[in-house]
C-alpha cells in the first residue's frame, strides 16, 4: 500500500491544520509558503507516526518541504 497525496491531506487534518489551508495545498510549493507553519510540523510528524507507523528523524524531516516530498519518503519507507 502506497502513501497518496490525498491521505497525507487527511492526515494534515488529523495534525490540527485548517480545512481550508490542506483544500489549498499544492503538492509542489513548500508547505510553510502555504498556511503551514514550523508550529504545526510537530504535529504533522506525531500524526504521520501514530497513523502509520513511521518515525521521521529530524534530520530528514528539515529536507521535506512539500507535499511530494513526504509523499516520495513515505512511499520508500512503507
Amino acid at each position: 500500500m502506497s502513501v497518496t497525496r490525498d491521505d497525507l491531506k487527511k492526515l494534515l487534518l488529523a495534525a490540527g491544520i485548517k480545512q481550508d489551508v490542506v483544500k489549498g495545498i499544492e503538492p509542489d510549493v513548500p508547505l510553510t509558503q502555504q498556511g503551514v507553519d514550523s508550529v504545526d510540523y510537530p504535529s504533522l510528524l506525531e500524526t504521520i507516526k501514530e497513523r502509520l507507523g513511521v518515525e521521521i528523524a529530524n534530520e530528514d524531516a528539515c529536507s521535506l518541504k512539500t507535499l511530494s516530498d513526504f509523499e516520495k519518503y513515505l512511499n520508500k519507507k512503507k
